[in-house]
């Protein structure tokens, strides 16, 4: 095998440079993306304003789910998961009934992921608005990195698109672009080909296929670069073109996805290609079952994939539930906790460390 000057092999250099970005919530934070303590109820302002006639529908059960049949909803203390289950149950009533609106969801539910995507990207800085802190991380991508995230915001996209960075959503063979797993979804995606309000299919947004059903997929999920700029979604309104598929919390999330399972699959076995790993701002909380899986299948055994020694996982979050919750990595040894909010510092060591490999 051939070695440089410093005794590297060019497998180990390969490798080493070849890293894995783990994003949550607390990733997109700093930009002004709504967390989801604070997300839930600017939504149902925007909901209530746009579309009133289906909020109501959509308040009642909320009224129901919280045993509040009295009052308005304050929808600063409703439980996220909670709320989006009582949809589940609504939509599962409706398919045995027969009246299920459509096979990618209930129109409450639908109405309720368009409305959490519309202000999401409301919320979400333009590339003129971006903070330096993100147009840094991007900057020091490179065409071998792999970012998953577990994030609906399109921030990194936003970031990517103005320094003219390629990136893919599914293609992880595609040597000339970062490759980017988004796998609860994005405000930019859609299940099934998009029609109108009629079911009339219609391509106003020139979406574009994530091309999962030529694996073992039947139903096809779409993106467009086009909602990622606020402006055009002011354009649209629930219910027809622009149907965004987000993964919601709760017990239907078992169902939803299985639309991108071939996502998690490949995100899977990125490990045994890859070098470090950066987790920043996911928390991992302890009822949150599939991440949670998905770590427990992988990240343990971490430093036994490549062959490559001196593998190290950083997790950057300042919550303090961290410490428990990533304990089943922590106890092996190769996983560093800092226990701060992502900023330019983490950026500047993860220039450092690439440089140096």
């Amino acid at each position: 095998m051939t070695e440089d000057k410093s005794g590297k092999s060019k497998h180990e250099q390969n490798v080493k440079r070849n890293r894995v970005f783990i994003l949550g919530a607390g990733f997109s934070a700093a930009a002004g993306v709504p967390l989801t303590s604070t997300l839930l109820e600017k939504t149902m302002a925007k909901f209530s304003s746009e579309s009133p006639g289906l909020f109501a529908r959509v308040d009642d059960y909320a009224k129901e789910c919280t045993e509040n049949t009295d009052g308005k909803v304050d929808y600063s203390v409703v439980d996220f998961s909670s709320l989006c289950t009582f949809l589940e149950y609504i939509e599962l009533s409706e398919y045995g009934g027969g009246e299920r609106w459509k096979d990618a969801g209930s129109r409450e539910k639908l109405a309720l992921r368009f409305y959490l995507a519309k202000t999401i990207a409301e919320h979400t800085p333009s590339e003129s608005d971006l903070p330096v802190l993100y147009e840094e991380f991007a900057s020091q991508l490179h065409e071998r990195d792999i970012v998953i995230s577990f994030n609906w915001d399109c921030l990194l996209e936003v970031a990517l698109h103005k320094l003219g960075k390629p990136y893919t959503y599914n293609n992880f063979g595609d040597n000339s672009s970062i490759k980017l797993g988004k796998l609860h979804g994005s405000i930019n995606w859609c299940l099934d080909a998009p029609t109108n309000h009629l079911g009339t299919p219609v391509n106003t947004l020139a979406w574009q296929s994530l091309r999962l059903t030529e694996g073992m997929l039947d139903t096809e999920i779409y993106h467009t670069p086009a909602l990622l700029k606020y402006r055009t979604w002011g354009r649209y309104t629930d219910l027809g073109e622009v149907e965004p598929f987000l993964v919601l919390p709760g017990y239907g999330k078992a169902f939803d996805v299985r639309f991108n399972a071939v996502l998690w699959y490949k995100t899977e076995v990125v490990f045994s290609l890859t070098h470090d790993v950066y987790i920043i701002g996911l928390s991992l909380a302890p009822d949150d079952f599939f991440i949670r899986c998905f770590f427990l299948s992988s990240l343990p055994f971490i430093d036994s994939y490549s062959g490559v020694e001196g593998r190290q996982i950083y997790i950057i979050n300042p919550d303090p539930n961290c410490e428990s919750n990533y304990e089943f990595v922590r106890s092996k040894g190769h996983a560093k906790l800092l226990k701060e909010p992502f900023s330019m510092e983490h950026v500047d060591f993860m220039k450092e460390r690439l440089k140096n490999t």
